[in-house]
C-alpha cells in the first residue's frame, strides 16, 4: 500500500465506517479490560482468520439520507405523524437520543400514541413513551430477530449518518445532542441483561472524527510506531467505547415493552391512507428504510453492508477499525463469533452475499492478524 493510498483511505474513513453500525450476544467478562487497566502494547492475541472458521455471512441494509436522519412533523388528515428515521450506520448508536428528541415534539395532553416499526428506534421510542405514562400501540410486520437492527455490528459510534455538504441548518446541534443523550443512556444498560459492554478499540491509521464529541470515547490515547501493538501502522488511536449486542439487546427491549404495558399489533401498512384508520391521534414513524415506500421519501436509500463471522475466540479482548486502501476492515469479538467487516455500498438493495467481498474481508483481516507485534 502506498502512502498516497493510506492518506486517501483515511479521508474516506468516516464515510466507510457506517458498516460498523451493522450485529452482537452477551460479551463475557473476559472480553473487556477495565478502563483503569494499564495499556499493553505487545502481545495482543491474533484473530485466527481462515475460510474454514467461517460460520456465517451477513448482509444488511442501512437506511441512509445524505441530509441526515429525519425528525420532522407531518399532518395527515386528523393525524400527526412524527418522523424518526434515516440514521444510516448510526441507528443503534443514536436510538435513545433521536427517540427523546422525537417524543419532545408530542403535545403534552396526548395520551394515545402509535409507533410504527419494531427495530431499535421503534422499541426505544415506545419504551420512553410508556415510561411517560402514555398508552402505546406498536405496529410492525417484523419482530426481532428479523429486523434490520439485528444485523448490525453495533459498535457505539454514530457514523455514516449524513453528508456534511447536504445537511440543513441546525442538524449538527440535533446530531450532537442525540449522540450525547444516547451514549449516556447506554451506560446505564451495561451488563448481561442488555448485552452492553465497554471494549478497547484501535483505529489503525488514526484520523477518527469522534462523532458526537471526544468525551464520548473515554481513555483516548494516540499511539506511535513504537507503542502500537500493530506493525505497519505508525499512527494508531486507542479508545474505549460501548458495544451493543442486538440479539440480546433487542430481546431485552421487547421484554421491557411488554412489562411496561405496551400493546403489539402485527400489521403491514402499504400506503399512508391506511394510517388515518388508526385510533391513535399521534403516530411515531420509525419504519427505517420502509419510509422510502410508505412515505415516498426518495432521498432515503440503503447502504448495503456485509459481514463475515468466524468461530469465537475467548482470548480476543479488543476490537479494531482500519480504512484500508481497498475498503473498510473492522473486527469486534463476540461470544458466538468474531465479527469481521465490512462493506458500505450506497443504493444497493440486494441482500445477496458478494463472495468477492467475503474473500477481500478475510484476506485483509488475515494480514492484520499476521502483522501484530508479539
Amino acid at each position: 500500500m502506498t502512502h498516497i493510498q493510506q492518506e486517501e483511505s483515511r479521508r474516506n474513513f468516516i464515510k466507510q465506517l457506517g458498516a460498523a453500525g451493522i450485529l452482537m450476544t452477551s460479551f463475557p467478562s473476559f472480553a473487556f479490560n477495565a478502563l483503569t487497566d494499564p495499556v499493553s502494547f505487545t502481545g495482543l492475541p491474533p484473530v485466527n482468520v481462515s475460510h474454514e472458521r467461517l460460520i456465517r455471512k451477513v448482509v444488511g441494509l442501512r437506511p441512509y439520507r445524505p441530509s441526515g436522519f429525519n425528525l420532522s412533523v407531518q399532518k395527515l388528515d386528523n393525524k400527526v405523524i412524527i418522523h424518526n428515521y434515516g440514521h444510516g450506520g448510526g441507528g443503534i448508536s443514536l436510538s435513545w437520543g433521536t427517540a427523546s428528541l422525537a417524543i419532545a415534539k408530542i403535545e403534552n395532553e396526548t395520551q394515545q400514541v402509535a409507533v410504527l416499526g419494531a427495530g431499535v428506534v421503534g422499541l426505544s421510542t415506545a419504551i420512553l413513551l410508556l415510561k411517560q405514562g402514555k398508552s402505546v400501540t406498536l405496529y410492525t410486520d417484523k419482530l426481532p430477530p428479523n429486523t434490520t437492527s439485528n444485523v448490525a455490528a453495533a459498535f457505539w459510534a454514530p457514523v455514516s449518518v449524513y453528508e456534511s455538504d447536504q445537511i440543513g441548518e441546525g442538524f449538527m446541534d440535533q446530531f450532537n445532542k442525540a449522540s450525547q443523550i444516547s451514549q449516556r443512556m447506554f451506560q446505564d444498560l451495561v451488563g448481561d441483561r442488555y448485552g452492553v459492554w465497554w471494549i478497547k478499540t484501535y483505529f489503525l491509521g488514526g484520523n477518527f472524527d469522534f462523532p458526537g464529541g471526544l468525551n464520548l470515547y473515554p481513555n483516548y490515547k494516540e499511539l506511535t510506531a513504537s507503542t502500537s501493538p500493530f506493525n505497519d501502522h505508525p499512527i494508531t488511536e486507542e479508545i474505549h467505547s460501548l458495544m451493543i449486542e442486538p440479539p440480546i439487546y433487542l430481546k431485552a427491549l421487547l421484554d421491557d415493552f411488554y412489562q411496561l404495558g405496551g400493546k403489539l399489533v402485527i400489521r403491514k401498512f402499504n400506503q399512508t391512507s391506511e394510517l388515518t384508520q388508526l385510533n391513535q391521534p399521534v403516530i411515531m414513524n420509525c419504519t427505517g428504510l420502509g419510509s422510502h415506500h410508505l412515505f415516498g421519501d426518495k432521498t432515503l436509500i440503503p447502504i448495503q453492508g456485509q459481514l463475515a463471522v468466524l468461530l469465537p475466540q475467548e482470548e480476543i479482548k479488543y476490537g479494531y477499525v482500519y480504512p484500508s486502501y481497498d475498503g473498510l476492515l473492522y473486527m469486534f469479538p463476540r461470544k458466538d463469533g468474531i465479527i469481521l467487516g465490512g462493506t458500505s455500498e450506497k443504493d444497493n438493495w440486494s441482500l445477496s452475499t458478494n463472495e468477492q467481498e467475503i474473500k477481500r474481508i478475510l484476506n485483509g483481516h488475515q494480514k492484520i492478524a499476521e502483522g501484530l507485534k508479539q
